[in-house]
């Protein structure tokens, strides 16, 4: 399930400084409470812990001062830098692989 950063933000900047549980933010934005939880860990940056862990709200101490927007753009840029990195680490193994297949054919034939 692909989760909506946007919509979990938004329900969180609602909330304001006294926060959201888990459980009302699961029924208000339909994730499960293991999916929160692991975006919460993901996004440490983003949102901050209350009465330990049952409780969340909006950091203000981000370079994004509690901008959803920006916080989704920061958070969708994350996402592209590391979809390039994958795909560059990928193209150079195989850019290897093609330029050595004269010397694996020798190896194995």
């Amino acid at each position: 399930m692909s989760v909506n950063e946007r919509k979990i933000l938004e329900a969180l900047e609602s909330s304001g400084k006294e926060g959201r549980g888990v459980i009302s933010l699961s029924l208000e934005t339909g994730y499960s409470q293991s999916v929160l939880r692991r975006f919460f860990k993901k996004h440490k940056q983003f949102c901050v812990p209350l009465n330990g862990q049952t409780k969340y709200k909006l950091s203000q101490f981000t370079n994004e001062r509690g901008s959803v927007d920006e916080m989704v753009a920061t958070i969708e840029r994350h996402k592209t830098e590391a979809r390039v990195s994958a795909s560059f680490s990928y193209g150079l193994l195989a850019g290897l692989f093609i330029a050595n297949i004269g010397n694996f054919i020798d190896v194995f034939f």
